[in-house]
């Protein structure tokens, strides 16, 4: 059950479908199972000294296509710093967002061409993920679970509308494994993803 390298896990979905929880949750169970280290990041900014590119693109509104490449700018030197080495150590990493929320975000909401954005995500060959997990909360719910935060970043600042445009971009985009989470508690949803990990991964083949 190991290999030389570690596996590489995305979680994505719109801001308030808990991908913190069910990120800290499926480290635990990864480790438990593999007797492995589990590396859990996220973006933007989930490497030594990011803070201050993650404020920055949280806060301050640029237009498109400049925020789009500072996005990239942040995941190559995520995966140069973070991603890369613990994979090639055997550690296995659960990143919050990928390539998939750029997409949904700067193609669904900011209306940047959809084919252009993805041929200069595509060129920036970035490593491509074992399994992709989208939660999709229905976004009244994720709305009320932002709003009753103390703090909101400017993507979340822009409410439910937003919310219910990237998610319904992130339905249209292929390759992930989608948990519908909208009936489901959270123990079972987790149970969801395991479930989805287990039939999917070389890991428990």
């Amino acid at each position: 059950m190991s290999r030389s390298k570690g596996i590489f896990i995305t979680i994505e979905g719109i801001d308030g479908c808990g991908k913190s929880t069910q990120s800290a949750r499926l480290a635990q169970w990864l480790k438990e199972r593999t007797a492995s280290e589990v590396i859990r990041t996220f973006e933007p900014g989930g490497y030594p000294d990011g803070g201050k590119l993650r404020e920055f693109l949280l806060e301050d509104s640029i237009s498109p296509m400049p925020e789009l490449l500072l996005f990239l700018a942040d995941r190559a030197r995520h995966v140069d710093e973070v991603i890369a080495p613990a994979i090639s150590a055997g550690s296995h990493v659960i990143c919050e967002r990928w390539n998939e929320s750029t997409l949904a975000y700067q193609s669904g909401w900011h209306g940047l061409d959809f084919s252009r954005a993805k041929s200069i995500i595509d060129a920036c060959a970035f490593p491509e993920p074992d399994a992709k997990i989208f939660l999709d909360v229905p976004p009244e719910i994720a709305f009320s679970r932002v709003a009753a935060r103390t703090k909101s970043d400017r993507f979340e600042a822009e409410g439910l509308a937003l919310m219910k445009r990237v998610s319904s971009f992130y339905r249209w985009l292929e390759s992930m494994i989608r948990i519908d989470c909208g009936a489901m508690d959270e123990d079972e949803v987790f149970a969801s993803i395991t479930r989805e990990l287990e039939a999917r991964l070389w890991l428990f083949r």
